[in-house]
């Protein structure tokens, strides 16, 4: 009995033993530990070992065309003399990182070293792609417990990407490629897609493909560099075009052939056959960027006009200028610091679509001299403001100069802007503020209560002397703005300038081809106390709608009266609406006022006109400004 219960204990303590052996203290089955896991990665030779890649003995193994047409995998094994055949999902985050690797599902095998002896891949149809060959092969181990990963190569056809920025070649102004195909003059700026033709090139220097890389989107960007050494200044400004596109190409060696440049609406804009040489490699798996040059001509009427404004800014002083106004930044000045290309974009400088020329406005810049003859280049010039009434006015809106509205705009709204302005510059006597108060209430509005929109009755009425208070506006006679000395006779080519202003300067005469304007319709000649004679050539403009002669008190009467009756018997005495002729010291409204059929606006304020001449039932005033005058009489019956 006691031999029993020993033997008893004896089993039951091996048994103990043994349970306590079959379980580890981390909860993990020991009967796994004879097994472990082994997965595979499939790369491109060409980019795990370029080398091998570029070897003789590939041109004659099958290629698969990419990796990522592979869905599965069959690995065939060898394990202790045993065969064993399995097959894995192959798996990537999409198509173009499977280029880069694929990974297949986890095979659990029992521990142990293993030979590959083959593998195949397939597509997601399961149809063949590839099968191994015996350079693809290769032995591992699984360990206990363990992941395996086995790099397995395959060759693929070899493919990188490529990045393309487009940037400005000007290096070859004036030359003259009869490859050159433009649809019209475009800058670069508009440039919204390109199309790329490029070779693959052989080690022989012989074309082995071509490509056609069409429609890649580009974005503009200005770009600065602050220390620019190529150009010896800081802070230079160039600009180019970003494409963001990637493109996939077979690795080797390339040249660009030609480009194509289109606008937004995808219209070509120009082919270029022999663009600057340009050569670039693709490998396998790498992104490569390159830069493309796009040429530039300096025979661009554009670019011309950009030439003609830098001498424009010399001719008048320009390293001097300062901005002293409030439509830009006080003290500014013109910017050359940057690709010609650029030169048009300036402060009081604006272009059309082309790239041409549409407007200058150089008032309150401080500008001095004789305008350059370069002027006459600026043929698609509509507007030309050297000077203002409003320079430095208190007046911060001026209705009729309204430079926020297109100058198409401004010619439509002319009367009714000019109407603003003259109740601006005219503002009748203002009521007290109770009474202003009381008519807004009952929603009253009249013109002796409109300064209270903007302002205080402190700031209309002297609260001590109950007068009201003047409101200066626009230049004091004699008061310069610049230093304007001449316009030259290559003005007269400005056949499409509308706007013409003149004011606050030094100019003594104006050229007799002032008069081939031939499309301006607003001209001002505003307080240029030099100016001794009236200026006869404005009477022969044939289109004049506008004119302002104000502030010229230094003309004779007789010479104002001249110029008066030329005008009124020249080629604009019917479409003539607007006239201001203020502070002219003049004794008499001039009876030729009344070949003016379509004048609407006359403002003769600031005179000593004693005089008024009957104007006859044709002259039909919409507004007709006579204060500040020495009027003795007034003939009713013709106003």
């Amino acid at each position: 009995m006691k031999t029993n219960r020993f033997f008893l204990c004896l089993v039951f303590s091996l048994l103990l033993a043994t349970f306590a052996t079959s379980c580890s203290d981390d909860g993990v089955d020991n009967r796994e530990q004879e097994y472990g896991y082994a997965q595979f990665k499939i790369y491109k030779k060409a980019s795990y070992d370029s080398s091998q890649a570029q070897s003789a003995s590939r041109a004659a193994q099958s290629i698969l065309d990419y990796l990522s047409d592979a869905s599965k995998i069959n690995v065939t094994l060898s394990f202790e003399g045993t065969t064993i055949s399995q097959t894995l999902n192959l798996s990537a985050a999409d198509a173009t990182a499977a280029e880069y690797g694929l990974r297949s599902d986890k095979l659990k095998l029992v521990i142990g070293n293993y030979d590959l002896l083959s593998f195949t891949l397939y597509d997601k149809f399961d149809e063949v792609l590839y099968n191994s060959t015996s350079d693809d092969l290769s032995s591992f181990s699984v360990i206990s417990g363990g992941l395996t990963v086995q790099d397995l190569t395959v060759n693929v056809t070899p493919r990188g990407r490529v990045q393309f920025t487009f940037k400005k070649d000007m290096s070859e102004f004036e030359s003259a490629y009869s490859t050159r195909s433009k649809t019209r003059v475009y800058t670069f700026d508009e440039i919204s897609y390109v199309n790329l033709n490029v070779a693959r090139v052989l080690a022989s220097g012989n074309i082995a493909s071509r490509t056609k890389l069409e429609m890649l989107p580009v974005d503009f960007s200005l770009e600065f560099d602050e220390n620019n050494e190529a150009n010896g200044t800081p802070g230079y400004q160039t600009s180019l075009l970003r494409c963001d596109s990637l493109i996939l190409l077979p690795a080797g060696n390339y040249r660009l052939l030609s480009y194509e440049t289109f606008d937004s609406e995808k219209s070509l804009l120009e082919t270029e056959s022999s663009p600057k040489a340009l050569e670039f490699s693709i490998e396998d798996n790498k992104l490569t960027q390159t830069d493309v040059a796009i040429k530039l001509h300096e025979s661009d009427e554009y670019i011309k006009d950009y030439y003609a404004l830098y001498e424009i800014w010399k001719s008048l002083d320009g390293e001097n200028w300062s901005y002293d106004g409030q439509d830009f930044t006080l003290g500014v000045n013109w910017d050359f610091n940057k690709d010609v290309d650029l030169w048009g974009d300036q402060p009081g400088v604006q272009l059309h679509s082309n790239g041409r020329v549409a407007r200058i406005d150089i008032s309150e810049f401080g500008f001095r001299g004789h305008l350059s003859p370069a002027i006459g280049q600026l043929t698609q010039l509509i507007e030309l403001y050297l000077g203002t009434h409003n320079d430095t006015s208190s007046t911060n809106y001026d209705p009729s100069l309204s430079l926020n509205l297109s100058a198409a705009e401004r010619s439509a709204r002319r009367m009714e802007l000019n109407k603003e302005y003259l109740s601006i510059i005219h503002p009748a006597t203002q009521f007290t503020e109770p009474i202003a108060r009381a008519l807004a209430e009952k929603n009253i509005k009249i013109p002796a209560t409109s300064l209270y929109e903007t302002m205080k009755e402190s700031d209309i009425i002297d609260m001590k002397s109950g007068a009201q208070k003047i409101k200066p506006m626009d230049q004091h006679y004699g008061t310069l703005r610049n230093g304007l000395k001449s316009l030259p006779k290559e003005i007269g080519k400005l056949k499409n300038l509308q706007y013409l202003y003149i004011a606050n300067g030094e100019l003594e005469s104006l050229p007799e081809e002032v008069a081939d304007l031939t499309a301006c319709t607003d001209i001002e000649i505003y307080n240029c106390p030099k100016l001794k004679k009236f200026p006869m050539a404005i009477t022969r403009m044939p289109e004049l709608v506008s004119i302002n002669i104000s502030a010229n008190l230094q003309w004779a009467a007789v010479d104002f009266y001249a110029g008066m009756k030329a005008l009124a018997n020249g080629p604009s005495r019917e479409k003539l609406q607007i006239i201001y002729a203020r502070q002219n010291n003049l004794p008499e409204m001039p009876a030729d006022f009344a070949n003016f059929k379509k004048l609407g606006l006359l403002d003769l304020s600031y005179n000593k006109i004693s005089k008024l001449n009957a104007l006859g039932e044709d002259v039909s005033f919409v507004q007709l400004y006579l204060d500040n005058n020495m009027i003795e009489s007034f003939p009713v019956d013709e106003y």
